[in-house]
This record gives structure tokens, C-alpha cells and sequence, in this order.
């Protein structure tokens, strides 16, 4: 009898834990039906900033995979043997995007959202010309993602300063804890505008316009991954590193408003 019992119970699918930088959140659900089915698994994800993604890691959190949106992280657990050998690799690189309240674009009183608006209507290229007059006007607040822990917003500050904006916005910015986050203060009306993810912007963004920021303008994203070496699970998570590298999901990852990596960066474990 208890034979019988147990042979009815369902078998529960492998579980494959994946500790994802939020900005990149929104592709891994995305894509995560279609790995799903090919790898009969479930995968478990706990979204945030890298650097509390990566603090959790170092404390000893349960990971299998850790999906950063920097390659210094990875590199610092390689550096402390925590992670599988010949597992650190680059998934996707970043881009940013303006994002901008339409309660400011519909403005009619000043040229902000006419050039706002020209701009958003076509996904055109902005000119440092044109980014220092969307974010330089008015007295508008600017959410951006905390330097310390989100490599989005790092690179956000990084540009900023080179645009040598900072000091004039440095008093009207509203740190968040990660790109989740910030889409949040934006969406609650804490923020005017936002440098965030493009690919957040793409996922999330339908309350407000936003427009895509040139990869130059900005220190380059480029987005690791690790295997933890801790994983029970290291067949899938090397599945999982090779299906987001494979040329047919490279191609869907650009349409989720990341850049391609580049094919000498692949590597085969």
C-alpha cells in the first residue's frame, strides 16, 4: 500500500536558484517558460541589486547561479573560490534609457516635451546636446539607482559627470535600491525622470516615454554570470549559461533592449 502511495505522488521538477540583478529581471521571466520546458525544471528567482546579491553570496545564501549587471562582482567571488571553475562568462550587455513622466511631456508650456516627444516617437540616437537638455531643464527630481550596489546606476553616474551634469543634478536626485526599485519611485510620481535599464524601461515603462541612450555614452555594461560552487544543480546551471549565450536567445535578449555579446567572449565549459 505504501508503494502504491508513493508511486502516485507527482516527482517535483529540479529547482534551479537564481540570484538576478534586477534591471535583467524582466528578460529572465521572459524567457524562463521556454527554458522551463526544454530542461523539465523550475526556476527559483530572487531579483535585486548585484552588490546585496553578491553581499547575500559572500554571507552564505543558497545559490546556484548568480546573473550580475557587472563583471567586478563575478570576478571577486572567482577571486574567493566560490564559484564553479571556467564558469564566469558574459550573458548580455546593458544599455540605459532616459525615462521621462508624461505629466512633463504633455507640458506644452516649455520645448522639453516637444523634444521629448520627437525623440520618443522614433527610437532615435540622442546627442550629448540633446541628453544635457532633457535632464539640465527645470528643477525636475532624477531617480537613479544606487552606485554602490547597481551597476546601472553607476554607469548612470558615471555619465553624468562625464556630461559634467552631476553638479547641477546632484541635489534633485533620488537614489533607489535597485532598477526594480527605481521603476517604482517613478511609476509612485517620486521621480520626474529616470536613468534605468533599457530594458526595464521596455518592460515596465508604458507610464512614461523613454528614450534609448547610446551604449558610448556610458562605461560598457557588461553583464556576468557564475556558477556557485555550491550548486547541487551544475548540469543545469551549465545549461541555463549555454541557452542564454545560444545565437536564437542573443537575438531575442536584443528585442528585450540588450546588446549582443560578442562571440569571442562565449566560452565552452
Amino acid at each position: 500500500m505504501l508503494l502504491l502511495l508513493g508511486s502516485c505522488g507527482s516527482r517535483q521538477p529540479p529547482e534551479l536558484r537564481l540570484a538576478v540583478d534586477a534591471g535583467f529581471q524582466p528578460a529572465v521571466e521572459a524567457l524562463r517558460e521556454n527554458f522551463e520546458s526544454q530542461c523539465g525544471c523550475r526556476l527559483k528567482i530572487t531579483a535585486g541589486a548585484s552588490g546585496l546579491l553578491y553581499s547575500q553570496i559572500r554571507a552564505g545564501e543558497s545559490f546556484d547561479l548568480f546573473l550580475s549587471a557587472d563583471s567586478a562582482r563575478p570576478v571577486l567571488l572567482e577571486k574567493a573560490g566560490l564559484t564553479v571553475a571556467a564558469s564566469r562568462q558574459t550573458y548580455a550587455r546593458g544599455q540605459l534609457a532616459l525615462w521621462v513622466n508624461r505629466q512633463i511631456s504633455a507640458d506644452k508650456s516649455s520645448g522639453f516635451s516637444t523634444l521629448a516627444a520627437n525623440l520618443a516617437r522614433q527610437d532615435a540616437t540622442l546627442t550629448p546636446r540633446q541628453l544635457i537638455l532633457l535632464l539640465g531643464r527645470g528643477k525636475h527630481k532624477l531617480v537613479v539607482a544606487d552606485p554602490q550596489l547597481a551597476p546601472d546606476g553607476d554607469a548612470a553616474v558615471r555619465m553624468l559627470k562625464k556630461l559634467r551634469l552631476w553638479p547641477r543634478l546632484r541635489g534633485r536626485v533620488v537614489f533607489a535600491g535597485h532598477a526594480g526599485h527605481a521603476q517604482i519611485l517613478l511609476h509612485q510620481g517620486q521621480g520626474d525622470m529616470g536613468l534605468i535599464p533599457y530594458g526595464q524601461a521596455l518592460a515596465t515603462g508604458r507610464h512614461g516615454q523613454f528614450m534609448r541612450i547610446p551604449a558610448h555614452f556610458h562605461p560598457p555594461i557588461h553583464q556576468q554570470m557564475v556558477i556557485l560552487r555550491n550548486t547541487r544543480q551544475r548540469d543545469l546551471a551549465i545549461r541555463l549559461l549555454q541557452y542564454l549565450q545560444s545565437d536564437a536567445v542573443q537575438q531575442q535578449l536584443e528585442g528585450l533592449g540588450f546588446l549582443r555579446v560578442d562571440s569571442g567572449a562565449k566560452l565552452n565549459l
